[in-house]
């Protein structure tokens, strides 16, 4: 029996994404279903990770199992499968990616707004999970104080509900001060971790250095010196489609809203998995949304590499690890733009430039 009431409406608004759930991620033991819904997932990957909390942990488990419901936090393939089932392993490298578009209230009106402070508290969420995971890795308290791997997506739908284009200023701006709450909201785990876990040997005076150069509120930066930090990185924002289709179709990483979101998706052993729209056009479709919202959509399906390079570039400065995981392109560019975009991503203090011919 899960925490989430049967009659709940359900949480998939993609039929694609129920399909997502059934192909990759439901549990099923010798010939039998043993995820009855997406609620049992959910359940099954919160009490397999309060395996490694030492206290209260049936409300830990609770909180884990909303931020889920809420696709607030959705954890990597891995763990969604595997966690709490026979000869599970748990990986060393775990990652847990935060769905920004989950945090959109009243999208698609004058009042639109990004809930900054459940975004927090679901980061603070995301990286004491992680930590766990490496905690049950690891076998006990002596973890190897690996990298997590907190990320990103639903960035795109995001900031269509919330009027701004992607390929605009303003987009820009608000992508920089949601990666910025990411930066803010893992510090502040971290050093508690560090705290109550144990912490990196070494790191304090790096850690602190780099909140002071990100302007990091001071006493961020003195938990930091005073706790130390238990992992060197938090922060890594790659790929995860899979994870994004599962999550009602919203748009990878920090990927525009997906041109091709109008073809059939992905081929599972059920068949062909029928794509919507994506998120933010459901979403502007169940509301009622205005031409002006539709129109905004369809623009950001088409917006550019250079664009894509620019959110990424306002995003980058809070962010641990280096974004470069490949752009999505149809047909690869000639050399001469192919120079001209390399050089604006090494201007935008990028990793390395990478295209994915799809086509």
């Amino acid at each position: 029996m899960t925490m989430l009431e049967k009659d709940d409406p359900s949480p998939f608004l993609d039929p694609g994404a129920v399909e997502v759930w059934d192909a990759w991620f439901r549990w099923r033991e010798d010939g039998q279903l043993r995820d009855v819904s997406i609620e049992a997932t959910w359940e099954r990957v919160a009490r397999s990770l309060a395996n490694a909390e030492t206290a209260a942990s049936s409300r830990w488990v609770a909180r884990m199992v909303d931020v889920q419901a809420r696709w607030q936090v959705v954890f990597d393939e891995r763990i969604l499968a595997g966690a709490g089932t026979r000869n599970f392993a748990w990986p060393g490298d775990p990652v847990a990616v935060l769905n920004a578009a989950s945090f959109v209230r009243a999208p698609f009106t004058p009042g639109a707004q990004f809930d900054f402070d459940s975004f927090r508290a679901a980061a603070d969420l995301a990286v004491r999970g992680l930590d766990n995971a490496l905690l049950l890795h690891s076998g006990g308290p002596d973890t190897p104080f690996a990298d997590l791997h907190v990320g990103m997506m639903g960035v795109a739908d995001a900031l269509a509900m919330l009027g701004k284009r992607y390929d605009g200023p303003s987009g820009r701006v608000l992508a920089g001060q949601i990666a910025q709450a990411l930066a803010q909201a893992s510090l502040a785990a971290n050093s508690s971790l560090a705290h109550d876990r144990g912490a990196l040997s070494g790191a304090a005076v790096a850690a602190a250095e780099l909140a002071r150069l990100r302007g990091m509120p001071a006493m961020l930066v003195e938990a930091a010196q005073r706790t130390g930090v238990r992992h060197r990185r938090i922060t890594a924002i790659a790929s995860h489609r899979r994870l994004a289709r599962l999550a009602n179709d919203v748009a990878d990483g920090l990927d525009t809203l997906d041109h091709d979101s109008q073809r059939d998706g992905e081929i599972t052993a059920s068949g062909r998995i029928k794509r919507a729209g994506g998120y933010a056009c459901l979403i502007a479709n169940r509301d009622g949304a205005s031409p002006g919202a539709v129109a905004l959509i369809d623009s950001q399906h088409n917006s550019s590499i250079v664009a894509q390079i620019g959110l990424r570039g306002a995003v980058q400065p809070w962010i641990d690890a280096p974004i470069d995981y490949p752009f999505r392109v149809a047909h690869a560019p000639d050399a001469q733009v192919t120079e001209r975009l390399l050089q604006l991503a090494a201007a935008n203090r990028l990793g390395r430039f990478k295209l994915a011919v799809t086509a």
